[in-house]
């Protein structure tokens, strides 16, 4: 067993999430135990449910702190058009699923799946970025509540594709990457100026 060391809550609780990504990636999410993943992490199975209350708030918290890495892109502005910076987005996530293609399978093929701890965190997540990416089209008015319906139905479109290109292998990534943006421009496109520059925020 790893020497327990005294370390701060925040230490603590990131060298749980760390042991915690690496077991799920290694064994059956499905058949480990919060007693196994302690005992892997090093401590015990109460110092483990003091930080998370179940197996799904454990594994949500890991699932939330990779997409929180992913917010550090460059602003809208940064970029020639809406499109140009919503694409370069949809490259990053691509590329962040297909290094940790074993949460991904977690997160939407497990028993926690449909947990809320599991889903809301990430949900709110794309909202946020959503609301980001219509705001730089200056999309608002009538127009604006469609255009964010449209673009929740793409993010899902976008999991579903991404989970027969980068799990099942149905598809290839290139075709996943031009049926995500096709999608983009039948949906949000409809609502939104993707070819406007971006607007300051």
């Amino acid at each position: 067993m790893p020497n327990r060391r005294r370390m701060s809550p925040e230490q603590r609780r990131a060298q749980l999430l760390d042991a915690g990504e690496a077991i799920f990636g290694q064994g059956d999410f499905e058949e480990l135990t919060m007693e196994e993943i302690a005992r892997h992490a090093g401590v015990t199975r109460a110092l483990l449910y003091h930080y998370f209350p179940s197996k799904a708030d454990f594994f949500a918290a890991i699932w939330r702190r990779a997409h929180e890495k992913l917010d550090e892109a460059p602003d809208p502005t940064e970029t020639g058009t809406v499109r140009t910076w919503v694409a370069g987005r949809l490259a990053a996530y691509l590329r962040f699923y297909g290094e940790h293609a074993h949460l991904v399978l977690i997160a939407n093929r497990s028993s926690v799946a449909a947990d809320p701890a599991v889903r809301e965190p990430v949900s709110a997540h794309f909202r946020a970025l959503g609301g980001t990416v219509l705001d730089a089209a200056g999309c608002t008015g009538e127009s604006r509540p469609v255009a964010e319906a449209a673009f929740e139905g793409w993010i899902a479109f976008v999991r579903v594709t991404s989970l027969a290109a980068l799990v099942d292998e149905r598809i290839s990534p290139a075709q996943n990457v031009a049926l995500c943006l096709a999608a983009l421009d039948a949906t949000v496109g409809r609502y939104a100026d993707l070819g406007a520059s971006p607007q300051p925020h």
